[in-house]
């Protein structure tokens, strides 16, 4: 069944912290430096086009002989499907993918596929984010309208009808939104900003006339490229990206992660906000479509040319999806791969929490006790020679209250920003976030505070301080007092 909902207008804005370009000056905080990675290029078929990357980093692709993928290694794999064409596609895996073709939507593996019933008050599929067959989480776009599954009824939201023909899903790499419930969507040549849940709404965000849309990230914004130049979307308005090496053709991102495509040249953001230039052989055309993924690679296609590019720290995780759904009492087994070179000291937390890890250099596997319901961070960390390499990858256990846990009832605390917090702040933030310097100010009760939960996310991942600056990285006993001060309510 399907009921109509109708949304109110709401705000929301986007804060973000860095340290990465604190060691830059404000003219060379767009420059690049070369970073060695590794490519691999293969000749497209006849009329081949890429049609989705998984946020491991298989690649499906279609043309005249049908569907296949492509590993980063290059091994590839044809599908054997029972649709004609695949008119779009959410690629989860190596496996399997959530397809729409033939006006109908598939559920998808080298198995075969098989059609997902969807109520026919729907109309006919044209777009998909999300898991349709799983209980909550999940939205698709159809000839009819936005619907999304709430537990077993499907809800239609009220946009206008003249956006219908335009619209279509801005998302997380198939995943609607992160731990926010925000997802984004572009039609009528605008960015539609949609909060679903309890406080459901939606409102027009920003103009999206002439400008060429990369996506949503939760740690960057939404980013897109307006004659050449990289702006992301803060909530209210376009700022722009310092990037000084040239007009951009192509964008992507992905995990905090930003690609930019300029000709033929590939660069790459990092988590730590410094720009990179991939010293890689790749195909001389220009790069006419670009794809990054959460693990840390990106495939660009040249034309009639396809070419996946790995810098060396690329961490790939098997078991856990980000932003994915994890059923209520399964016990998480997470395998981990990365080059062997990297070292084979990889450290595992859930929550904060040590996990058991096993296996060797390059090949790891994770395993950990049955989770509570709702979001959960694994934070993975690889004493590499050439410096630590972290990856966090957000998961939602199903069940019972899958929101934000409740705040502690009002107690004692006991740990305080004056007393606990702001010898941490002296200590390692203060070089970068300190008064006058060029990134988000975090010297007072009030500003630190505010930034809070998102402080502890980026202190948690090993990504702040960041390698390259001179503050001490946070012990383990300091990284419990932030994430106490954080779950008591931050007192002052």
């Amino acid at each position: 069944m399907f009921l109509g909902v109708f949304r109110v207008r709401y705000l929301i804005a986007v804060a973000l912290i860095g340290c990465g370009p604190s060691t830059l000056s404000d003219t060379e905080a767009g420059t690049a430096q070369a970073v060695s990675a590794e490519a691999l290029c293969q000749p497209l078929a006849s009329a081949e086009v890429l049609i989705g990357v998984s946020p491991e980093g298989e690649a499906w692709l279609e043309g005249d002989e049908g569907v296949r993928h492509v590993l980063p290694d290059g091994t590839t794999t044809s599908l054997d499907a029972d649709f004609t064409r695949a008119d779009a596609l959410v690629a989860w895996d190596a496996q399997a993918a959530f397809v729409i073709g033939d006006n109908s939507l598939w559920s998808t593996t080298f198995a075969g596929a098989e059609p997902l019933s969807l109520p026919p008050e729907l109309g006919k599929p044209r777009f998909v984010c999300g898991d349709p067959a799983r209980s909550g989480g999940a939205f698709v776009i159809t000839t009819r309208g936005l619907f999304e599954r709430s537990g077993d009824i499907w809800l239609r939201w009220n946009f206008p009808i003249e956006l219908l023909e335009t619209m279509r899903f801005r998302d997380l790499q198939g995943a609607c939104s992160g731990e926010e419930p925000v997802m984004y969507l572009e039609a009528g040549g605008s960015l539609w900003e949609v909060r679903y849940g309890e406080r459901a709404s939606f409102r027009e965000a920003a103009d999206l006339d002439g400008m060429l849309a990369g996506g949503p990230d939760p740690r960057i914004g939404f980013i897109a490229v307006r004659e050449g130049e990289l702006v992301r979307y803060d909530g209210n308005a376009w700022v722009s990206i310092p990037f000084d090496e040239g007009d951009v053709d192509s964008v992507s991102v992905a995990d905090g992660l930003l690609w930019a495509a300029v000709g033929s040249r590939l660069y790459r953001r990092n988590r730590y906000e410094e720009w990179e230039e991939m010293d890689a052989t790749l195909w001389p055309a220009p790069i006419t479509e670009l794809r990054g993924y959460a693990a840390g690679g990106a495939w660009a296609v040249h034309g009639n040319v396809l070419c996946h590019v790995q810098p060396r720290e690329t961490l790939r995780v098997r078991g856990v999806r980000p932003f994915g759904r994890v059923p209520e009492g399964s016990a998480l087994s997470v395998g981990v791969s990365a080059d062997p070179e990297m070292g084979s000291g990889l450290s595992a937390r859930i929550d904060g929490q040590g996990v058991q890890v096993s296996g060797a250099a390059g090949a790891w596997s994770v395993s950990a006790p049955v989770l509570s319901p709702g979001w959960h961070s694994l934070t993975l960390d690889v004493a590499s020679p050439e410096g630590s390499v972290a990856r966090t990858v957000k998961f939602l256990v199903e069940g019972g209250d899958t929101v934000a846990p409740p705040m502690p009832p009002p107690g004692e605390p006991t740990v305080t920003w004056s007393a606990d917090i702001l010898p941490i702040y002296e200590r390692s933030c203060a070089l970068c976030h300190g008064e006058g310097s060029n990134q988000t100010f975090m010297g007072s009760f009030e500003a630190f505070s505010a930034l809070g939960p998102l402080a502890l996310d980026r202190v948690a991942q090993g990504e702040m301080p960041p390698p390259a600056s001179s503050a001490p990285a946070l012990t383990e006993e300091e990284l419990q007092l932030l994430q106490t001060w954080v779950q008591e309510g931050m007192n002052p």
